[in-house]
């Protein structure tokens, strides 16, 4: 219900200025959550895991202190990625669930898939007292993924986790309800050599779409990241493009690339038909910022902006 009224406040013009959110937009790798009121919440990769908050409707963005300090910086951080640093927290997901609001966050560094998803809980997404919640999936030197860029999708009483970066590709494995760790089988969904991270599973109708984003992030007006999609009939996939080249075989029908001025879109979250991601600003010494837009469907259902 929430993602509808977010996309009905765009659609209505209550989010006029989407497309140039104004304030403090610096971000990487953003996730949505809706808050009450029209109030939005905007988790960001950075020091101590960044938060962004509008109480406009996404018009104009305040930085709120991160969710981590020296402080409460988990202990198994330094246990499960050893050369991490400080408190640099990467690729958030937001998302609520059991009355809860939870966040799902990576660990690493740079170019290595020595990697950790961690996970934290807080009575609203404005708290300032995050539960740790643990691990929830590891990498090591050796294996065929990288477990990094979380994303969760919720179908019923079902929970689904899917990740991953470079390596053997996008990766999905179901999570217990209860836990929120992962049970059963876990399967990988996506690949291209070329570069595949960042994924987001939403339902549509009969489809459930994968995004994913292709190519390099991370070099300012350099970065040639661009969002792309599939679709299937299962959650599991077969996940196929527009022209029924399957994301197994890196396929993915594109939905935005860079244009003259932002540079390399991507690391998308989608709440309702309301895409948010970042780009690198051109005018801006390349940059990153929060760039939010309206998904519009064709009728055969295939997404564009």
């Amino acid at each position: 219900m929430k993602a509808v009224l977010l996309a009905a406040l765009i659609s209505a013009g209550s989010f006029a200025h989407a497309a140039e959110p104004a304030g403090d937009t610096g971000a990487h790798d953003p996730t949505l959550l809706l808050g009450e009121g029209g109030v939005l919440h905007v988790f960001t990769t950075g020091v101590g895991l960044q938060r962004l908050r509008s109480g406009d409707s996404g018009k104009t963005w305040h930085r709120e202190a991160p969710v981590f300090n020296e402080a409460s910086k988990p202990g198994w951080w330094a246990q499960a990625v050893p050369e991490h640093q400080g408190l640099d927290v990467w690729a958030p997901k937001l998302f609520r669930h059991a009355g809860k609001v939870w966040v799902l966050y990576s660990i690493s560094t740079f170019g290595k898939n020595t990697s950790a998803i961690g996970l934290a809980s807080a009575a609203n997404p404005e708290a300032a007292d995050w539960k740790d919640e643990g691990l929830v999936v590891a990498s090591q030197p050796g294996d065929n993924f990288n477990a990094i860029d979380p994303d969760l999708f919720i179908e019923g009483d079902k929970l689904w986790l899917s990740y991953g970066s470079f390596w053997g590709g996008i990766r999905l494995t179901e999570l217990d309800a209860q836990t929120l760790r992962p049970i059963g089988e876990t399967r990988f969904i996506a690949r291209r050599k070329g570069g595949i991270e960042a994924p987001t599973i939403v339902r549509r109708g009969d489809w459930y779409y994968l995004f994913v984003s292709h190519d390099l992030c991370c070099r300012g007006v350099a970065s040639t990241y661009n969002i792309r999609v599939g679709r299937a009939r299962s959650v599991w996939g077969p996940y196929l493009d527009k022209d029924g080249v399957a994301m197994m075989e890196r396929g993915g029908t594109l939905v935005e690339e860079g244009g003259p001025r932002w540079k390399g879109p991507g690391h998308q979250d989608l709440v309702g038909d309301t895409l948010v991601r970042h780009a690198y600003d051109a005018h801006d010494d390349g940059k990153p910022h929060l760039r939010i837009a309206t998904l519009r469907w064709s009728p055969d259902g295939w997404p564009s902006l």
